[in-house]
C-alpha cells in the first residue's frame, strides 16, 4: 500500500542494508513505527496502514533477513535488531517515536525500551513475549523447531515476493532456531523500570499465555486489552478492534 506521500529506500546500519517505508507526512507528533514478526514483511501492517496514515506519520521498518533487507553474517537477536532500529531511526533523524511491536516485533520493541530508552516515546506491544515462557506449553518446540513447511503460504508468498535472496527461506528458519535456543529473556524489573506508556495487547485465541501478558502488563503499569481473533488475524484479517484501541491509545499520547 503506497500514497504519494510514500518513501521506499534503504540504509546502511551495522552492516545491513536495512529496508524502511515512510507513509505520510509528519503531523506534529512523534512517528509510528511499526515492527513485523519473525518471518514475516512489512507487508503485514498493510490492512492497518490507511486508518494510522491519518494519525502518525508510519515507518515500517524491515528487519535482518526479513521483507527486502538481505541478511548478514550475523547471528539473529531481538537485541541484535533493536540496535539496528535504533541506529536506522538516527540516520533517518528521528529522536524519538511510537514503537508498536508485534510478536517478535514486541521483542525487539522491548529490547529498544532497554538500550534507547530515550527514544521510545511510547510502546505498543501485540501478541509479544518478554520470555519464552510467555508461549503456550503446546507452542514452544515450534518455536524452538521451526520448520519451513509449516509456515502458512503467505508468509512464504510475502517472503518469496520481496527477498533479495527468494532462496533463503531455510537459511532465516535455522536462524530463528538458533535464536529461540539463546533467548534474551527480560526480567521483571526490566518492565517495571521502564517508565513510557504502554498498551498491551494479545488475541482471544493466541499463543501467548493470557496470564503471562496480564504480568507483562502490569508490570508495564498498564491493562491488557483482549480482542477477537488468533495470533495474526486480528492484524492481518480483520483489525477493526486493534485499530480502535491503538487509535484511542495515540490520541491520549499526543
Amino acid at each position: 500500500m503506497y500514497t504519494e506521500n510514500t518513501v521506499c529506500s534503504y540504509a546502511s546500519v551495522n552492516g545491513l542494508d536495512m529496508y524502511y517505508e515512510i507513509h505520510g507526512q509528519t503531523k506534529g507528533q512523534p512517528p509510528l513505527v511499526l515492527l513485523h514478526g519473525q518471518f514475516a514483511t512489512g507487508g503485514m501492517f498493510f490492512n492497518i496502514l490507511p486508518e494510522l496514515v491519518k494519525r502518525r506519520q508510519v515507518i515500517i521498518i524491515e528487519q535482518q533477513g526479513h521483507g527486502h533487507t538481505a541478511d548478514i553474517d550475523r547471528p539473529l537477536r531481538s537485541s541484535h535488531m533493536a540496535h539496528d532500529t535504533a541506529e536506522l531511526l538516527r540516520e533517518i533523524g528521528v529522536e524519538q517515536a511510537d514503537i508498536f511491536g508485534y510478536s517478535e516485533g514486541g521483542s525487539i520493541a522491548l529490547q529498544l525500551a532497554v538500550h534507547h530508552p530515550e527514544m521510545v516515546h511510547s510502546l505498543v506491544l501485540a501478541s509479544a513475549v518478554y520470555d519464552m515462557d510467555g508461549y503456550k506449553p503446546e507452542i514452544i518446540d515450534q518455536v524452538i523447531n521451526p520448520s519451513v513447511h509449516f509456515l502458512p503460504p503467505i508468509i512464504r508468498e510475502s517472503y518469496i515476493r520481496v527477498a533479495p535472496d527468494p532462496n533463503g527461506l531455510d537459511k532465516l528458519v535455522q536462524k530463528s532456531a538458533e535464536m529461540a535456543e539463546h533467548p534474551e529473556n527480560l526480567r521483571s524489573e526490566q518492565l517495571e523500570d521502564m517508565k513510557v506508556s504502554s498498551l498491551v495487547m494479545i488475541g482471544d485465541r493466541d499463543i501467548i499465555r493470557h496470564n503471562h501478558a496480564e504480568e507483562m502488563a502490569r508490570l508495564l503499569g498498564t491493562e491488557l486489552i483482549v480482542v477477537s481473533g488468533d495470533h495474526a488475524s486480528y492484524i492481518v484479517n480483520h483489525p477493526e478492534e486493534l485499530l480502535s484501541h491503538l487509535t484511542s491509545f495515540l490520541m491520549k499520547n499526543d
